[in-house]
């Protein structure tokens, strides 16, 4: 039979513990400040041998780009070029550290040249993106 798991809400005193779980993880990212404001939710799972997993929610942002298809690929980076810094300096507002954007395959390659030109880059090479939508079953 298996040992119980409880959870709860992260402590401070938690997050040296997720920073070595991290660390010994290996994994290829950053650990965020879980001190920041954009850390909105903060939960620990804890067995007889203490805190053996965590898991947080930072709030980050989905960027969707409507351009108008019938202009020319130069008329399109140039669309985007105007929109990005507005955009940006409204996420830096809002105190967002990053933007993220999911491209369909279809046309991924065709925007690889204009995204990097303006500083995005592919996330994590080798990590899929996945979603779940917030709603109890």
């Amino acid at each position: 039979m298996g040992k119980l798991l409880s959870v709860r809400d992260a402590l401070k005193t938690d997050f040296p513990v997720v920073e070595v779980m991290h660390r010994m993880g290996g994994l290829d990212y950053q650990l965020p400040d879980l001190t920041s404001p954009l850390v909105l939710v903060h939960k620990v799972c804890e067995g007889p041998e203490g805190v053996v997993g965590s898991c947080f929610l930072r709030l980050t942002a989905e960027t969707f780009l409507l351009l108008d298809t019938s202009l020319s690929a130069y008329r399109q980076l140039k669309t985007v070029q105007a929109l990005q810094p507005a955009i940006l300096l409204e996420a830096y507002r809002l105190g967002l550290d990053d933007l993220n954007a999911r491209i369909p395959e279809t046309i991924e390659r065709k925007f690889t040249n204009p995204l990097n030109q303006l500083g995005w880059t592919k996330a994590r090479p080798g990590w899929s993106a996945w979603s779940r939508q917030c709603v109890m079953p």
